[in-house]
């Protein structure tokens, strides 16, 4: 009998993933305290190495080797929910369970010592990370006073915004036509305008939400200037992949690619506004 391509075994270890990960998440970890700690730093030193694995086949199986160790490992859980698939409303559920597996490793304490820096606490980021997840999971789901709760707790708690959240927060805002609070963060980082494609794009939308149509043009004349790239997927049909840049440049086609996502949230929202912009294109 022939031995199983590498595709077919990806393939069903993909069909396992959800009922494994289900069955991993209902597990708690036994043994002793000094066991438990143990195994929750081995787990640890197999996240770190999965970060750096060099194919995504060799970080998956140290994602859930780490599990079989610590079954609450919030960035190992993260690892392998990303390779599997899941209906929406379920995966949101489990990220739901995974920010509240990492909020209890912290503990409550953890909360009011290192706000409004959370992320400059190195134990911190497995939940941020993992919320991060959750209220762009809630976005992408049309679920969006849910995803703006998320990411305004996420900057009370980092102020720095380590993360990039108000990069998110400002296209919600605008798709539910929260206009001062959208002119509010626009305000508070008006510097971003010229230099991030969230802030430029979204303050193009803002004023033509606002009536302004010679205000939008000056905008879009400086939003083009920051990241020419990010119009074609706001006035054309294009399927952004899945797996997007890790790190982009300001200005750059993985910038363009990264921060598109969240833009469409609003600007899919506004049949006029594409109407406009892609208007301006031919003309232009």
């Amino acid at each position: 009998m022939p031995n199983p391509s590498k595709t077919e075994t990806s393939d069903r270890n993909r069909q396992a993933g959800p009922a494994r990960l289900r069955v991993i998440m209902e597990r708690r970890i036994s043994g002793t305290r000094t066991e438990r700690r143990s195994n929750e730093r081995l787990a640890q030193d197999l996240v770190y190495e999965a970060m750096d694995a060099a194919t995504a086949e060799r970080r998956l199986d140290l994602a859930w080797q780490a599990l079989e160790l610590d079954p609450e490992q919030a960035d190992a859980l993260l690892m392998v929910l990303e390779s599997i698939g899941m209906e929406r409303g379920e995966r949101i559920e489990a990220l739901r369970r995974i920010v509240a597996f990492a909020a209890k490793r912290m503990g409550k304490k953890a909360f009011k010592e290192f706000k409004p820096h959370f992320w400059g606490v190195l134990e911190t980021q497995p939940y941020m990370r993992a919320r991060m997840e959750l209220a762009d999971e809630l976005r992408a789901a049309g679920r969006l006073e849910e995803a703006i709760e998320e990411y305004e707790d996420m900057l009370l708690l980092c102020e720095d915004d380590n993360l990039d959240v108000r990069h998110r927060l400002l296209p919600c805002l605008l798709a539910l036509s929260r206009m001062e609070e959208a002119r509010r963060l626009l305000k508070l980082d008006a510097d971003e305008q010229g230099w991030n494609a969230a802030f430029a794009w979204g303050r193009v939308l803002e004023r033509l939400l606002s009536g302004d149509e010679p205000g939008a043009s000056q905008a879009l004349a400086a939003a083009r200037k920051q990241n020419p790239y990010v119009e074609l997927y706001l006035t054309e049909p294009r399927k952004l992949p899945k797996k997007l840049p890790d790190s982009y440049s300001n200005g750059s086609k993985e910038e363009a690619l990264c921060l598109a996502g969240p833009l469409l949230t609003a600007w899919q929202r506004f049949r006029e506004s594409r109407v406009w912009l892609s208007a301006q294109r031919k003309t232009d």
